[in-house]
This record gives C-alpha cells, sequence and structure tokens, in this order.
C-alpha cells in the first residue's frame, strides 16, 4: 500500500470514528429527551418480556426507566462528544494515547455491559445493543497499525 492509499485509509477511519461518535452522542440526547432506548417501543417490549413476562412494562417500571434515561443519555452523550474530539484531533495525529482511551474505554464497557445481561439474562441487550455497538465500533480495531509504541 503506497503511503498516499494509507493516508486515505486512515483519513476514512477518522471519518468514519467521528461519524459513529456523533451518531452515539445523538442517541444519547433521544434517549434523555424521549425517555427511552427507542421510540418503536422494541427494546421496551423484549425488557418486559425477559423481566416481568408481560408485552408492556408496568407503568411505575416505565416511570423510572424514562427518569434513569436521563442522566444515562447525558452520561452517554458527554463521553461519544469527547471520543469525537478525542478521534478529530489526537487519534487524527496518530497518538497512541488516543487509540488506547477509544479502544479500552469501549472494551470496557462492551465486557462488562454484556457480563451483566448475561448475569440478568438480558440477551435481547446483548442482541439489540451490544452487538450493533460492536459491529460499529470493529473498524478502530483495525486501525492499530497506524500508531506506533
Amino acid at each position: 500500500m503506497t503511503s498516499s492509499e494509507t493516508d486515505h485509509s486512515f483519513n476514512f477511519w477518522i471519518k468514519y470514528l467521528k461519524f459513529i461518535s456523533f451518531f452515539f452522542a445523538v442517541m444519547g440526547v433521544m434517549w434523555a429527551m424521549i425517555g427511552s432506548f427507542d421510540p418503536f417501543g422494541i427494546y421496551d417490549y423484549y425488557f418486559a418480556q425477559s423481566f416481568f413476562d408481560a408485552d408492556e412494562l408496568p407503568s411505575d417500571v416505565k416511570k423510572s426507566i424514562s427518569f434513569i434515561l436521563g442522566p444515562l443519555g447525558a452520561t452517554n452523550t458527554a463521553y461519544f462528544i469527547l471520543q469525537y474530539f478525542i478521534a478529530k484531533n489526537a487519534f487524527a495525529k496518530k497518538e497512541l494515547w488516543a487509540y488506547h482511551a477509544i479502544v479500552f474505554g469501549f472494551s470496557f464497557w462492551f465486557i462488562l455491559d454484556t457480563m451483566m445481561c448475561v448475569y440478568y439474562q438480558a440477551y435481547f441487550n446483548i442482541l439489540l445493543a451490544n452487538i450493533p455497538c460492536l459491529l460499529a465500533m470493529l473498524p478502530i480495531f483495525f486501525t492499530k497499525s497506524y500508531f506506533t509504541s
């Protein structure tokens, strides 16, 4: 691969990472604003099935989730805004700490979240959230060769 092709490929991954970061930041705002993980009720349906053996969440649970999604959505938004700026600046300059910050931060969330889903048998969350997030972030693992120690 020529230097120009390498630069073009790396620039693609920077743009990709910035887009994904922006997308997930917007998702966090939506969670906080609408009080649900999705406006179609798919997540709520599987949550209700998994934890309450029902088609709908009890109203008090809906209210609790709606509240919890405020701080969770805000935290998600803040993290991905930070990731966006890391990607735009230090990651784009191929600073190794930036690569580690994004990979380890995401990996820690993914492993812990997946373990909690398995513990609570909330397999729907792995299918609806964790695997799509992993697929969206997977390309960062392919950028390691652009960084030197």
